[in-house]
């Protein structure tokens, strides 16, 4: 029975808020963290093993794996065709309802980011579960087909008809105060008064 795929979806540190990435195209290219930006090198799927997963990218197609199917604090982690090893099978697990950590199933260890680093292009590791926030990891959906058109309708159209209604409301009272000056409270003491002004 073939794997099942599930939708693409960028995997954001918690603690620094950027995207795992691809780095380039090759077997052993490092996998790094970069801002989100949902291009096709952060963007990845699952498929379903037996007790884990593999991680796949968009962009060249490879998996989520560690160099040299290290076991040690600090192994970088890679892109790789998919071998079937176990380095290249990951445990997802829950930490909050938003949140997860990804467990090597080789190493026993957990996916990090090196030295605690917040810089564009530091590189992804596996390292001795700390509970860290830095080792753990937010799913977002890659949903580029929804562009937050649908806000700007209800922000925008509803502001214009109440504008256009408040001047149709407008626009009668401007005219019946033009027309009939009469109407208007205090127009005729106005009128009574004009001719004595006269008279002076």
């Amino acid at each position: 029975m073939a794997a099942k795929k599930i939708a693409e979806f960028m995997i954001v540190n918690r603690r620094t808020g950027k995207a795992l990435q691809a780095s380039g195209q090759e077997n052993g290219q490092a996998v790094v963290q970069a801002a989100p930006t949902g291009e096709d090198s952060q963007l990845w799927t699952q498929e379903d093993g037996e007790n884990s997963v593999k991680l796949v990218n968009k962009g060249n197609q490879k998996v989520l794996d560690v160099m040299q199917g290290g076991t040690e604090n600090g192994a970088w982690a890679q892109t790789w065709d998919d071998v079937g090893g176990e380095s290249q099978q990951w445990q997802i697990v829950k930490v909050t309802a938003t949140y997860k950590k990804l467990w090597n199933v080789h190493s026993g260890k957990v996916l990090d980011i090196v030295h605690m680093s917040d810089e564009e292009g530091a590189a992804a590791q596996i390292w001795e579960d700390v509970d860290g926030v830095g080792q753990q990891w937010k799913f977002v959906p890659a949903r580029k087909d929804e562009a937050p058109k649908t806000a700007t309708k209800t922000v925008r159209k509803p502001a214009a008809k109440r504008a256009a209604k408040a001047a149709e409301k407008a626009a009668p009272l401007a005219e019946a105060s033009a027309e009939e000056p009469s109407k208007k409270p205090g127009a005729k003491a106005a009128a009574r008064k004009a001719p004595a002004k006269g008279k002076k």
